[in-house]
């Protein structure tokens, strides 16, 4: 049997969501493509200086969009209902900028890695088949 990597394991993702910096997947048998289960794994940020000054560079940029497009809006509705929309749109820039960059700290070497985590807990219900070179589900 491999070293359980990305690459051993590729096939046996039928699908994998990322919800903040959980992975949720779906495995199944490349074999018969019989539905295995679902685990999940976590992410790691990625801590390289290079890393976080691409993070940080989408936060800014994201956030001078929305706050430029909040004055925009309120310069040219003017007077009272520039202020509501510009209040509004302030009010819900936290939350929009927060959606906008999410999972940004994430590169997809730590997605793969989250992966590779959350096929340990369901290792047990595949086996090696050095024939195919994949995990199979086991019989």
């Amino acid at each position: 049997m491999p070293t359980i990597s990305y690459n051993s394991i590729s096939a046996n993702v039928a699908e994998a969501t990322v919800d903040g910096a959980t992975v949720n997947v779906r495995w199944r048998c490349p074999a018969t493509g019989k539905m295995v289960g679902t685990s999940s794994g976590t992410m790691a940020a990625d801590d390289s200086l290079g890393a976080r000054v691409g993070a940080n560079v989408k936060r800014t940029v994201a956030s001078e969009a929305i706050y430029g497009a909040a004055r925009f809006l309120s310069g040219f509705l003017g007077g009272a209902a520039g202020r509501v929309v510009s209040n509004a749109v302030y009010t819900a820039a936290g939350d929009i900028n927060t959606k906008a960059t999410d999972g940004v700290d994430y590169t997809e070497a730590s997605r793969q890695a989250a992966v590779v985590a959350a096929f340990e807990s369901v290792q047990s219900s595949f086996v090696w088949d050095e024939a195919r070179r994949q995990f199979v589900a086991r019989a």
